[in-house]
């Protein structure tokens, strides 16, 4: 699985970002990048493009106390990018209340009320959380085993099936909508359109629109990276590579446990696919025989 590389351009119109922020494919350390970020605004505290610039660098290296402190700073230097800076503190709220769902301390929330299988899902994070490994395993064998099989197609790929490829998801597509975060089967979507990365924060969050099985638009956020990224035990360059999005790795323990850090992948009869990858697909439950058709029309 290779990981996806793209070139920033500032998220706002909080002005041109300083060089140290603005390139993800950059081959500068993200510790000296955030070096010099910090050293600009000691130069020059009260330029808000520069507090910006560190907001997205903390960000991608989730440092979330950091980020919000440079957040609130900035939207005070530039009234106008209020709202803005509301999400994105709505982005990190959710990404806190991601990992305690991850860590079966919390439940994620839904679009629609969650299927038994999907209970399962959460049921086994909180079995792992209890150290109770073996009935883990078995409960999330039991979810996989009862979530439909949704199959997909996009402008390159005809899928038969496709799932998160970290286990713990399954075939459940995360999202932040409305400032929460919440897990949507990929049953009850029937198309999404994932925006690709054109500032640092696309490769924490990517925008999305999904259209979902009742005919219904929902835009929000898709995580662009696994949650737990940040603390990746890995040397400087290939933890820049984690957090960047370039590439995933996979732990498997037990049975069925299979953790992801880095990018997002949707693993697939085809093989293994990032976020962006498919960034433009359709679906439909394989239970139903039918390939789904792109919006628009286009077979």
């Amino acid at each position: 699985m290779t990981g996806h590389t793209s070139a920033v351009t500032p998220g706002t119109n909080a002005g041109a970002l300083p060089d140290p922020a603005r390139a993800p494919a950059s081959d500068m350390p993200l510790d000296l990048r955030l070096t010099l970020a910090e050293a600009s605004i000691r130069s020059k505290p009260a330029a808000a493009e520069l507090r910006w610039s560190l907001f997205q660098l903390l960000c991608v290296m989730g440092q979330w106390e950091r980020a919000l402190q440079q957040l609130q700073v900035f939207a005070q230097l530039s009234p106008p990018q209020a709202r803005p800076a509301q999400a994105y503190r709505d982005l990190i709220r959710a990404e806190r209340w991601r990992a305690k769902a991850v860590a079966g301390r919390e439940r994620p929330g839904f679009v629609f009320e969650a299927p038994s299988w999907v209970d399962g899902l959460i049921n086994a994070l909180r079995l792992d959380a209890n150290g109770e490994a073996d009935a883990a395993d078995t409960t999330r064998e039991a979810a996989l085993d009862h979530a439909p099989l949704v199959a997909a197609r996009s402008p390159q790929f005809l899928l038969e099936w496709i799932s998160d490829s970290d286990s713990r998801f399954g075939p459940v597509c995360e999202i932040v909508t409305a400032g929460h975060y919440r897990w949507l089967p990929l049953s009850d979507i029937t198309a999404w359109q994932v925006e690709r990365p054109s500032t640092l924060l696309d490769l924490v969050w990517a925008p999305c629109t999904l259209t979902l099985a009742d005919g219904s638009t929902l835009r929000g956020f898709m995580p662009a990276r696994y949650p737990g990224t940040e603390n990746a035990q890995a040397s400087s360059s290939e933890r820049d590579a984690l957090l960047l999005g370039h590439t995933t790795i996979w732990h498997e323990t037990g049975r069925t446990r299979v953790i992801a850090l880095g990018q997002k992948t949707w693993t697939t009869n085809a093989g293994d696919m990032s976020l962006f990858d498919l960034a433009s697909c359709a679906f439909s439950n394989g239970v139903t025989k039918q390939e789904p058709a792109l919006q628009g029309g286009n077979r």
